[in-house]
């Protein structure tokens, strides 16, 4: 049963001999409806205080639904974005793999062509020295025969003197 503080004030007794004290009933009727009354006011207030929060958590829960929802996302994203980084790492290794295979074989041939080179030209060198060995040498037999021939001469000149 609800009782208000209105029906509290307007509650008829019925008398009786040696009953209780009208004034006092009254009075404590009065005290018991005004406690009733703030009693009433103060669940009203707290009733708001309860939708307001409820309200709030209400917010605050679905606030913290997005946050765990973009917390998912961020980690799906961290995650894709952390294998495309590996991958991309494994791609640049591969290629930086044969990149330096590519680098040590053109080295590796150059040094064989120059390696050939050299010997080519260590063998030309052999042959323009050789050559030039020959040369001299035909040089001196050609200045040893034309001292021969210069003597020659002398001694033909002195034999008709």
């Amino acid at each position: 049963m609800n009782l208000t503080p209105q029906d509290i004030l307007t509650q008829q007794f019925g008398v009786k001999v040696k009953g209780f004290d009208k004034d006092e009933v009254t009075e404590f009727m009065r005290q018991v409806a005004k406690v009733l009354e703030n009693e009433i006011l103060e669940k009203g207030k707290l009733k708001k205080e309860i939708d307001k929060i409820k309200e709030s958590l209400h917010k605050y829960e679905r606030r913290d639904e997005v946050l765990r929802e973009t917390l998912i996302s961020a980690q799906k994203f961290s995650g894709e974005i952390k294998t495309n980084a590996e991958r991309e790492a494994e791609l640049i290794i591969k290629e930086a793999e044969i990149k330096s295979e590519e680098i040590i074989n053109h080295a590796v041939n150059r040094h064989k062509t120059l390696k050939e080179e050299i010997r080519n030209l260590k063998f030309k060198r052999r042959e323009i020295e050789s050559d030039i060995i020959n040369m001299l040498n035909s040089l001196k037999e050609l200045i040893e025969s034309y001292r021969k021939d210069d003597e020659d001469f002398d001694k033909v000149e002195y034999m008709g003197k």
